[in-house]
């Protein structure tokens, strides 16, 4: 356990030296006698108003209180905060509507269930959501996890399904890893390249097929969760992603375990498809060089230029080896600052991308935390955890910038908020279009850091 002394009267939370393999172990946030402030609020608001969709069978906490839809890789960091807050209950809810869309679409939408949103998925977190909705009650609803489980099974196969009929063309050269792809129609890529038109400037007087062709990276990009990014070097549908990679391991770690719970016969070998994923993973993923986990170009044969925080995955994972973790923390100077984990290293951006060099994002935050503390490097997770902390309670007392443009209008914010993105200089994230204040990830990512910095 990490010891630490929060000095009364004092802003200061001092982490006591200790033995770390980081360059910067010691760290006193500015903000730790305001962190609580953050919490009542987040307690305070967060259930005020459940949303609810014609099209989903049960009432659940979403991004935004009343919005009529889900975002699928939102939801799993929802739950971590609704475990944390009692509501058990809701996270189940917010499983059982996941699990819904799969038993009627054979997958979960990037946003459930709407017109927009289903032409794609998102990072899939079902399975460790189910799980933790076991673990986390104190009644195991064990008829729960057995439908539960034939239900992931069918996500699975949209994940991995090699035929010519595949819903998404996940499949790459490398048997047995996965890409991010999309189902999106020449229609809806055209309705979509005029949404970037807006984002980067682009041309609007260019022929349909050509609108195309270009959105379809971008339609890619949408898939992994990050719109959009630096880090596949604007080819996504080249590159196996880490983390996509690194989930699909989970899923099959999850149902070795519940095959195992539920004692069920004649099943497929999860633990070693999993084991030979994780040797994939290690062999494409793994920069021996650099000592960081790159996307893997299958298309070039070779890693990404350029280091994502989802580097991190592999060690939420248990993926990693203990000397990969150890190379890994040693880099953390790679991606980490002042206020946290950037979602990409430097590389010379021409333009700020949301999900870039400049950005602190939520889910990021947690995944490393959580993927430290697992290999044995507390004193970096809670240093992290704390800057999170830190950077969300920082613009809730004083939102920078105050104020943003929108529709022709200023719009000034107000203190007592949090946010739905931030900056790597302290601030709110306004590339691409403006930070929302946002419950959602935000609240849940923020009480699991609050959670663990003080325990």
């Amino acid at each position: 356990m990490v010891k630490y002394a929060l000095l009364l009267g004092f802003s200061q939370f001092i982490l006591l030296p200790g033995k770390s393999q980081s360059s910067a172990n010691l760290y006193q946030p500015r903000y730790a006698s305001q962190w609580k402030d953050v919490v009542t609020h987040i307690n305070e608001n967060w259930t005020k108003e459940k949303s609810s969709s014609k099209d989903l069978p049960h009432s659940y906490i979403a991004v935004w209180p009343g919005l009529p839809f889900m975002f699928y890789w939102d939801t799993y960091f929802i739950n971590k905060g609704l475990y944390l807050n009692q509501l058990d209950s809701i996270a189940k809810n917010n499983c059982l509507n996941l699990l819904h869309a799969v038993d009627s679409f054979g997958f979960v939408g990037n946003a459930v269930i709407t017109p927009w949103g289903m032409n794609r998925s998102q990072p899939p977190y079902l399975s460790s959501m189910v799980r933790e909705v076991h673990e986390n009650s104190v009644v195991k609803d064990t008829a729960f996890l057995r439908k539960a489980y034939f239900t992931l099974r069918k996500e699975y196969f949209f994940w991995t399904d090699t035929s010519a009929t595949a819903l998404e063309q996940h499949s790459t050269s490398i048997k047995g890893l996965q890409r991010f792809y999309h189902h999106a129609s020449n229609e809806e890529l055209v309705i979509l390249y005029a949404e970037l038109a807006t984002r980067f400037n682009l041309k609007m007087d260019i022929a349909d097929s050509e609108k195309v062709k270009i959105a379809i990276p971008f339609a890619v990009e949408a898939a992994s969760g990050m719109d959009f990014t630096p880090r596949f070097e604007h080819r996504s549908p080249d590159f196996i992603a880490v983390e996509l990679n690194c989930l699909l391991y989970q899923y099959e770690i999850n149902f070795n375990w519940m095959v195992k719970s539920l004692a069920l016969k004649k099943q497929p070998d999860w633990l070693k498809m999993a084991r030979h994923r994780k040797a994939l993973i290690n062999k494409y993923c793994w920069d021996e060089k650099r000592g960081l986990y790159l996307d893997y170009d299958f298309i070039n044969h070779r890693k990404s230029k350029i280091a994502a925080a989802t580097c991190f995955q592999p060690l939420w994972a248990g993926v990693a080896s203990a000397a990969q973790a150890k190379r890994l923390v040693k880099n953390l100077p790679v991606l980490e600052n002042e206020w946290g984990i950037t979602n990409t290293e430097k590389s010379g951006e021409i333009k700020n991308y949301q999900w870039g060099e400049n950005s602190i994002w939520c889910p990021m935050q947690l995944l490393a935390a959580e993927g430290l503390d697992k290999y044995g490097y507390k004193k970096d997770a809670v240093r992290i955890a704390a800057k999170f902390l830190d950077i969300v309670t920082r613009n809730f007392i004083a939102p920078v910038p105050i104020s943003f443009n929108e529709a022709d209008k200023t719009v000034i914010r107000k203190p007592g908020r949090t946010y739905e993105k931030y900056k790597a200089d302290g601030t709110l994230n306004d590339d691409e279009y403006p930070a929302s204040e946002m419950l959602g990830w935000t609240a849940g990512c923020f009480l699991w850091c609050y959670k663990y910095v003080i325990k």
